[in-house]
C-alpha cells in the first residue's frame, strides 16, 4: 500500500505565448528521511505553450425557481486534453524533472503530469493560469 504522493507548482514566468512553472514533488513511501529530504529539495520546470491551452465548453439550460420564474443557467464542462500528446508535439516542455520524478523516469513520473492536469483544469474554471498549485494522493 503506498503512503502518497504530492506536488506543488509556482508560476515563475507568465507572457502572451508560454507559461514557466517551477515544480517540487513528495514521496512519503522513502523510509530514509535524508533521501526523502534530497529528493524534495530538487526542483523541476515545465513550459506550457498558451495556444495548448483549452476553453470549458459551456452548456445553457433554463431552470425553474422556487417562485415559478424561469432563469438561465451557465455550466462550464471541464475538458480534459492529451497531455502526452501535447509534451510529444512540444506544445508542453518538461525543462527539468524535480527529484521524485527524476527517481520515477525508468517506470512512470507521475508528479507533472497531475500538476500539469490540475492546472489546465484550474485554468478552464477560472480563466487565468493559477498562481499556485498543488495535490495530495
Amino acid at each position: 500500500m503506498s503512503l502518497g504522493h504530492a506536488g506543488h507548482a509556482r508560476l515563475e514566468l507568465e507572457d502572451a505565448e508560454i507559461a514557466i512553472y517551477s515544480y517540487t514533488g513528495e514521496d512519503w513511501n522513502v523510509q530514509d528521511e535524508s533521501a526523502r529530504k534530497a529528493l524534495e529539495s530538487a526542483i523541476g520546470q515545465f513550459t506550457i505553450y498558451k495556444s495548448c491551452l483549452i476553453e470549458p465548453e459551456v452548456h445553457c439550460k433554463v431552470r425553474k425557481t422556487p417562485n415559478g420564474r424561469k432563469k438561465l443557467i451557465e455550466k462550464k464542462v471541464v475538458g480534459h486534453p492529451d497531455l502526452s500528446g501535447l509534451i510529444d508535439d512540444g506544445g508542453i516542455v518538461i525543462d527539468k524533472l524535480c527529484g521524485v520524478d527524476a527517481e520515477a523516469s525508468n517506470y512512470r513520473p507521475r508528479i507533472y503530469i497531475h500538476l500539469l492536469r490540475h492546472i489546465f483544469e484550474n485554468y478552464q474554471l477560472n480563466g487565468r493560469l493559477p498562481e499556485k498549485e498543488g495535490f495530495i494522493l
